[in-house]
């Protein structure tokens, strides 16, 4: 939707609800006039019933809701969701948006409906020799008729927050909803402390015992790629454990580099090549933790899944952009949790990724924005 755009649907409902507000109130006072007796006082009882429905209507719970959901892609504005609904306050926030937005409509509706008329007939009358200097006059007018309009729906565009923003008792719901995530987030980093954590330094615990009297060959190297895995595994692991408890803030979690890909890279079985272009360290933090569990991932599915060597390729720009390429083996039983999880942390970021067969390759390729 463009900026010009904005609110000019919201402008047309404002405008229908204000013209059936005023049909209504003319009609009532009209029929008030014309009548006397028992007939006004059932007229005027009705005015009043009509009056307490409307009230009715614009206080009640879900029009808020309602409210929201219609600024969000009209307006192109970001709102939160409503959370409190039953308090006075945001009844009357909800009541408040629908009288103002039925008055911003009636008024461009005005402009629009008195000025694009006006400006025809003074183009007409200045082709038809009443005065040349009505046409260019009139030129101006028509085109600014419209021009209003795109002013009154930037009003909405403006105003919508102020009236359909978090009362106090939704950012109180807000922070109850934080303080709900974060117990449940302290509650699985607990968790995977007794579990993951007191496997992995019992993994850890004894590779190193066995390499105490490491054996000559592929099984001493083995046992090294063993113990160095551990060990950066529970690095990881105590930091992901930390942002889950909200402990660490950004100086505190580890940065990535360009060197932690090429350990990384080094430590998997087999051939593997990474290629790195641009200035990988000039992206956020953020960005290159994703970047490296992206890697992490890829060449995790390249060892189960696939054959022959591995090419990495790592495009640092406008945030990070990661290729993993390698030939399709034999298919393995069963499926895991890595892609859809990953899937699911690069949507979290804005980010996406793409997976699957390319002319006898498995092509993994994921975009990180900045």
């Amino acid at each position: 939707m463009t900026r010009a755009s904005r609110g000019a649907a919201l402008l047309v409902l404002g405008a229908a609800g204000a013209a059936l507000v005023g049909w209504l109130c003319w009609a009532f006072a009209y029929t008030i006039g014309r009548t006397s007796g028992g007939d006004r006082a059932m007229v005027v009882a009705l005015a009043g019933l009509a009056l307490a429905i409307a009230a009715v209507v614009l206080l009640s719970p879900p029009v808020r809701d309602a409210e929201v959901a219609l600024a969000r892609p009209l307006l192109g504005v970001q709102l939160p969701p409503v959370r409190d609904r039953r308090s006075w306050d945001s009844r009357w926030h909800g009541a408040a948006w629908a009288l103002w937005v039925a008055l911003v409509g009636a008024v461009a509706a005005v402009v629009l409906l008195s000025l694009v008329p006006l400006g025809v007939g003074l183009i007409v009358g200045g082709v038809q020799g009443d005065g040349v200097w009505r046409v260019p006059l009139g030129l101006v007018l028509v085109p600014a008729a419209f021009a209003v309009q795109t002013v009154f729906g930037l009003l909405l565009v403006r105003t919508a927050p102020r009236f359909l923003g978090p009362t106090a008792a939704d950012r109180l719901a807000y922070a109850a909803d934080r303080e709900a995530e974060l117990a449940q987030a302290n509650a699985l980093a607990r968790e995977l402390h007794d579990s993951v954590g007191h496997a992995l330094t019992a993994v850890d615990v004894q590779a190193q015992a066995a390499l105490l009297h490491r054996p000559a060959g592929p099984v001493g190297d083995a046992l090294e790629r063993i113990r160095a895995t551990t060990e950066r595994a529970l690095g990881e692991l105590d930091q992901l454990l930390g942002d889950l408890r909200g402990s660490a803030d950004e100086s505190a979690k580890s940065v990535v580099t360009e060197e932690d890909l090429r350990r990384l890279v080094a430590a998997v079985p087999g051939p593997v090549e990474l290629t790195v272009r641009g200035d990988f360290a000039a992206l956020p933090a953020r960005v290159r933790r994703t970047a490296y569990r992206v890697v992490q991932e890829g060449l995790t599915n390249a060892a189960k899944h696939g054959t022959g060597p591995a090419q990495v390729r790592v495009e640092a720009g406008d945030g990070a952009g990661i290729t993993v390429t390698n030939a399709i083996g034999e298919p393995s039983p069963g499926g895991g949790r890595g892609l859809p999880g990953l899937r699911e942390r690069l949507r979290l970021v804005g980010g996406s990724l793409q997976a699957g067969d390319q002319e006898g390759q498995w092509v993994l390729t994921a975009v990180i924005p900045q």
